[in-house]
């Protein structure tokens, strides 16, 4: 078995195939080490998936930080809150995303994955009895793996998947406009800090080791414009926020770093063909206001591998074809999405919220900052 990447879902998968049978598991992945992303928090239901993959405890001890809830300014000038103290489960989480990836391929090669850094995929050739995938190394040199199934974990590109003739729908692209920051002195609510505004929606978290992210979330046209002038738009828009200026105001912030990243909501026509499986982003990408990310591609992880033994005659077959799985899980989405949007009614007239109710059409591919 092959899998094409190592981010949180490829791993996830290997771990559940290797946890499970027998399988030679082989994970690609292009860095060489894990990367920090611009913050992610999830909810305290991530333990039971972390448990299933074995690393509930090496999670809990891994330092990251215990998130009470959110507070938020949405379809309202009064601020709401989401808290989890009467969650069985304790708390949410504000994650180091390096740490998190790297506690998992700790645990793929635990289990005997062959996890292979700083590789990519460059090739695919089909074969009578599987597929040959042809493997680029950071220094040039080329090797062949010869895999019965391939899971694409490559993101939102989907590298093997599109090769195969999947085709990407896109039903919207934003663009995140991100600070991250160290805080210097003072300090940040333990919080989720949600905040809805006139041209997009602020996010702001505390993360493990003094770091702060603060996000807004945008159309890439505005992003654009906000970023001009050293982001003189973005930070005047900052500096107008009520709960997270509020916030903010106690925090002295040192190494700054302001960069955009579009933020695609999508999904592949089809998330499974002959003899592969795509997961995670690379299956389907979520608006992070849904707060599914982790939480769908760790789903994704568990019912490919499942797939797969059902395929291999090592379990039962799953009731319901993989991507049916995928297709219920985005459907799902898109519901709970369309009711997030839905609430917040200040800005009708505001290309925003006309794009993401539907009024307006989402920007076309490749509109958002690189």
């Amino acid at each position: 078995m092959l899998v094409l990447g190592g981010g949180s879902a490829g791993l996830a998968a290997a771990i559940e195939l290797r946890q499970a049978s027998d399988l030679g598991v082989v994970v690609v992945e292009a860095r060489e080490e894990p990367c920090e992303r611009y913050g992610e928090s999830v909810p305290p239901d991530i333990l039971l998936a972390l448990d299933r993959l074995g690393v509930s405890g090496a999670f809990r001890a891994d330092g990251h930080l215990p998130c009470p809830g959110s507070v938020s300014l949405w379809g309202s000038d009064r601020p709401g809150h989401n808290d989890f103290i009467l969650n069985p489960l304790g708390p949410g989480w504000h994650l180091s995303r390096s740490r998190f990836e790297a506690m998992l391929r700790a645990r793929a090669v635990q289990c005997g994955a062959d996890f292979r850094a700083g590789s990519r995929a460059v090739e695919v050739t089909r074969v009578g009895d599987g597929i040959d995938v042809t493997l680029q190394r950071a220094d040039g040199r080329r090797e062949v793996v010869h895999a019965a199934w391939v899971i694409d974990a490559t993101g939102w590109r989907a590298w093997f998947a599109r090769r195969q003739g999947a085709v990407r729908r896109e039903p919207q692209r934003l663009v995140a406009i991100v600070r991250l920051a160290t805080i210097a002195s003072g300090s940040f609510t333990a919080q989720t800090v949600v905040e809805a505004a006139p041209d997009g929606w602020w996010y702001g978290a505390r993360l493990p080791g003094d770091q702060l992210t603060t996000v807004l979330l945008t159309l890439p046209g505005a992003a654009r414009a906000l970023l001009q002038d050293d982001q003189a738009g973005w930070r005047a828009r900052l500096a107008g926020t009520q709960l997270l200026a509020e916030r903010l105001a106690s925090c002295v912030v040192e190494n700054e770093r302001v960069r955009a990243y579009p933020v695609p909501s999508g999904r592949l026509d089809r998330a499974e063909g002959e003899r592969w499986l795509a997961v995670g982003e690379a299956a389907s990408a979520y608006d992070p206001i849904a707060s599914r990310g982790i939480h769908s591609a760790l789903a994704d992880a568990r019912d490919a591998a499942r797939a797969i033994l059902g395929a291999t005659g090592r379990s039962p077959t799953p009731a319901r074809p993989y991507a049916d799985e995928v297709e219920a899980r985005f459907a799902d989405y898109l519901a709970n999405r369309a009711q997030l949007y839905a609430q917040e009614q200040r800005w009708p007239e505001r290309p925003f919220w006309q794009a993401v109710t539907g009024v307006l059409p989402g920007p076309p591919i490749g509109a958002g900052a690189r």
